[in-house]
């Protein structure tokens, strides 16, 4: 750098003073704190962000803040592979829209516990929770599943909203420990549930069950077991779900989460 030549913004930093640790931004406050994201965007001649887009590439996951430019949005979403998810807030999804025209908008419905519940008291049987340390082997699990439980524990999370392909996972892993609460049948772990992202007080959850043990109420019992130890870290959860998924949303209400806010995602089919 020429001496007297003003130092470059730190965009994640930026971003972070804009992204609030609440339940609507859980996705990009925690990719920003996951030390796996890359950042662009734009100030104005004060310094304040104007915009930045937040790009996990091995998720094939990107999160809108503000009203970046245009050409930032399209030349860093370019350089994305995968079944890409763009999430903005809903004050700024029809500026996402506009620029990028012809992808398929959704809007995906956020839920928050209203406090602690009375089921938190009671453990679950036949369920563990465990980091990477101490995980299972998966050896009955279907590959697909395995790879994503696996690189979840090696702090490689990729679940999103709409799935779809993602890059091979060979960046770098986040810092963050990853729980895992697993429930046993037969003998084995079928049912499981993992922070997606976490936040200095939040995280996001997903469960993902083996086809022959669904409706069985396996998922919940995982669930109300990792919301149980993640409260021991001083985290919330926060459930995300398409508006279409009445399963997802089905369960939430279930166990107990009230709708609270809404978000854009943005696919290109």
């Amino acid at each position: 750098m020429v001496e007297g030549t003003p130092a470059p913004p730190d965009f994640r930093d930026l971003a972070l003073t804009r992204v609030p640790d609440l339940p609507r931004w859980i996705d990009t406050r925690g990719m920003l704190l996951s030390g796996r994201a890359s950042v662009a965007g734009s100030t104005a001649t004060d310094g304040e962000l104007t915009g930045a887009i937040v790009v996990v590439p091995d998720s094939a996951l990107a999160s809108i803040v503000g009203r970046p430019a245009a050409d930032t949005i399209v030349d860093t979403l370019s350089m994305l592979s995968g079944g890409v998810n763009v999430l903005a807030q809903m004050e700024d999804a029809d500026y996402v829209g506009r620029v990028l025209s012809g992808w398929k908008r959704r809007r995906a419905i956020i839920h928050v516990l209203p406090g602690v519940l009375p089921w938190e008291l009671d453990p679950e049987p036949n369920v563990r929770v465990f980091t990477l340390r101490s995980a299972p082997r998966f050896d009955q699990v279907p590959q697909t599943l395995r790879r994503e439980l696996l690189d979840a524990l090696n702090g490689r999370t990729v679940s999103r909203f709409v799935p779809g392909a993602v890059p091979l996972r060979t960046g770098r892993a986040s810092s963050i420990t990853v729980p895992m609460a697993a429930v046993w049948a037969d003998g084995r772990p079928v049912s499981f549930c993992y922070p997606v992202w976490q936040t200095e007080t939040l995280w996001d959850v997903s469960i993902e069950t083996l086809e022959s043990y669904r409706r069985l109420g396996l998922g919940a019992r995982a669930a109300r077991t990792l919301i149980r130890h993640m409260r021991g870290t001083g985290r919330a959860p926060v459930w995300g779900a398409l508006e279409t998924n009445s399963g997802s949303r089905g369960l939430a209400a279930q166990l107990g989460f009230l709708e609270t806010a809404g978000i854009a995602v943005f696919t290109a089919a």
